[in-house]
Order: C-alpha cells, then sequence, then structure tokens
C-alpha cells in the first residue's frame, strides 16, 4: 500500500477498500495508541516502513519516521527491562530470586512461596500418611532433629515459607537454589527483544545516517562467540540472537556462578546489552531520525516519546489531523464520527 496515494482516490473507493482501515493502523504507530497491539509487531511495521519514501509524510499527514520511532522506542525499552532482569546488580534480577530446592523429590517435593534468606535442612520421611496412619518424618537443620506426624502427605513448613509434600520413604536435603527456569525464561525474552529492535532498525535503514549508526551499534558484538557459546547464545545466517535452551541448562548446572558471570556480571552479555539500550533512549530524537519530528520531542529524547501519558491528547491528535486531511467529499465531522466508530 502507498500512503501518498490516499489523497487521490474517491471517497466511495476509501470506504469500500482496506485503505481506511491500513491508514488507521498506520496512525496508531505514529500517535502510540493501542500499545499493546501497535509496539512489538516487527512485522507489520516493516511492511509498512517499506512502502514509503525515505522521510516523505503522506497527505494525511501519516509520518513514516513516527511510525519507526514508536517501534523503535517501545523496542528498545523492552530489550532495556528484559537484559536488566539477567543483570545481577540490578533489583529483582532472575539471579537473586532464590527458591528451595529437593535433593531427591522421589522423597519429598518442596514449592516455595517467598524466600528472604538461605535456608538449608534435611528431611527424613519414616512412612507416608494413610487412611490408617499419620506420616511420620523428621528435620535436621542446624544440627538439630526434630520429629513431627501429619495427617496429610502435604505439610505447610513452619521453618520457611514453602509447602513440602511427601512422595516416599527416605532422606533428602532441602538447599536453597535459583530456579532454572527464571533464568532460561529472561534469556528468552532477551533474545527476542534484542531481535525485535534489530528488525525495527533494519526496517527503518532508509530513514537516514542516523539510524543506520543506531543499527551498527545495536548490531555490535555483545560478546565473543566462544563467550556466547558457553551460555547456550549464537547467531544464526540472518544474523538473529539464537538461544540453545539446552545448553543454557548444562552450563546452569555445570557451573553456576561463572554462567552467572558470563550472562549479567560486571561485563556480562545482559549488562552490555542493557547499557546500550538505556544510552540508546537517552539519546535525543534528532540523532536518531535528524530534525524532522517536533522540537519538543527532540528535546526529550527517544524514552519519553509517545510515552503513556500523552494517549489521550494524542486520540484527539490523531482524529483532528485524519479529518483535516480527509478526501475531497467527505466533510471533516464525517471524518472525526467515522474515526470515533473505529477507535470505539
Amino acid at each position: 500500500m502507498s500512503i501518498s496515494a490516499i489523497g487521490g482516490i474517491s471517497s466511495y473507493d476509501l470506504y469500500n477498500s482496506g485503505y481506511l482501515n491500513n491508514m488507521y493502523q498506520l496512525m496508531r504507530y505514529q500517535y502510540g495508541i493501542n500499545q499493546a497491539s501497535a509496539y512489538g509487531s516487527t512485522s507489520r511495521i516493516s511492511s509498512f516502513l517499506g512502502t514509503q519514501a525515505a522521510t516523505t509524510a503522506s497527505s494525511s499527514g501519516v509520518d513514516k519516521t513516527q511510525a519507526f520511532l514508536s517501534a523503535y522506542q517501545s523496542d528498545v525499552t523492552s530489550t532495556e527491562k528484559a537484559a536488566n532482569s539477567l543483570n545481577y546488580f540490578k533489583p529483582g534480577n532472575v539471579f537473586s530470586q532464590y527458591t528451595l530446592g529437593s535433593s531427591d523429590e522421589a522423597v519429598a517435593e518442596i514449592k516455595t512461596n517467598s524466600l528472604r534468606k538461605s535456608t538449608e535442612f534435611t528431611v527424613d520421611v519414616q512412612n507416608l500418611a494413610t487412611k490408617d496412619q499419620p506420616a511420620r518424618y523428621s528435620i535436621t537443620e542446624n544440627g538439630r532433629t526434630t520429629q513431627y506426624t501429619s495427617a496429610s502427605n502435604t505439610i505447610k513448613l513452619g521453618n520457611a515459607d514453602a509447602t513440602m509434600t511427601l512422595k516416599g520413604t527416605g532422606t533428602t536435603n532441602i538447599y536453597t537454589g535459583v530456579d532454572e527456569d527464571n533464568i532460561v525464561s529472561a534469556m528468552k525474552d532477551m533474545v527476542k527483544a534484542y531481535n525485535n529492535t534489530m528488525e525495527t532498525l533494519s526496517a527503518g535503514k532508509n530513514l537516514g545516517s542516523g539510524v543506520q549508526k543506531q543499527l551498527s551499534r545495536m548490531s555490535g558484538s555483545i560478546a565473543n562467540g566462544n563467550i556466547l557459546s558457553m551460555v547456550g547464545l549464537s547467531y544464526d545466517k540472518k544474523g538473529d540472537l539464537k538461544l540453545d535452551e539446552a545448553r543454557l541448562r548444562t552450563a546452569l548446572e555445570n557451573d553456576y556462578d561463572t554462567t552467572r558471570e558470563l550472562i549479567g556480571g560486571q561485563y556480562g552479555i545482559a549488562t552490555t546489552l542493557g547499557e546500550r539500550a538505556r544510552a540508546t533512549l537517552s539519546e535525543s530524537v534528532s540523532s536518531i531520525v535528524g530534525t524532522s519530528t517536533s522540537a519538543s520531542a527532540v528535546r526529550r529524547g527517544l524514552s519519553s516519546l509517545l510515552s503513556g501519558d500523552d494517549i489521550g491528547r494524542n486520540y484527539f491528535n490523531l482524529m483532528y489531523d485524519f479529518s483535516r486531511s480527509m478526501p475531497y467529499s467527505i466533510s471533516n465531522s464525517y471524518s472525526v464520527g467515522s474515526m470515533l466508530n473505529l477507535l470505539g
């Protein structure tokens, strides 16, 4: 679809085709409306960006530069957030979210609700609970053993905010650790956010040298190939970052401390990527796409462009711009009404 063609078609053709809906979707990108569907959808933004001249706004006032900035700001923000979750110097990172584990889950499984401090103890199960007898087990902690009985095999522990389920007789060690699943999930989020950012940059590279510089910087090495490989990361033939989940899990199990350092240490992969994203968000819009955007946007920088606080105002801006530049045979009031119906 060519955006510039909208001013030259009749109102009949406009309302009996997909032009209106497609243009409306692009304006949602421009003004940051319905961020959940507009942002983070680089394939859609790519299709729009790839059909317009470099920096030219159409007669409808839809500017591909704004569309690019909206998508790029969202993608870089997601990249920073995902990377920070793997940086163990940042609050709430996955490496500091401790949980309890059982060395022998055939004896007892444990589910942690919350854990404020490291805890280790041993559970010895003599028998399980049945309809005829209670469960009997003991807990040894700090050299002291205490015997317990329970009518149920599911037990809320008194020495930790956790629930233990007895599964069989024997002994198991309960230890403090980090949930591997959380780390793997966070790595997947970071890889996805990074790839989305790179796809958006690639789609907008014709906007000028500023975007090309962004592309060059964001695609720069975040670690050498050996380091990436050690934690299950690699680049495919298209340049996308890929995660080998099995390799990451093996690294966490075989050498947790080194793996954590490589990912979230002072010079770790996630730390480097997060700092790169943070620096990008602090840059002025003009340094990325020139001075075609408003002066206030240039002063604010990318991180504040089209923020959620502006959504209400942007609805009215969208309707005003759209009604002002609708095809000649449709009145402004009808245009606004049409947009209200779409927005509803």
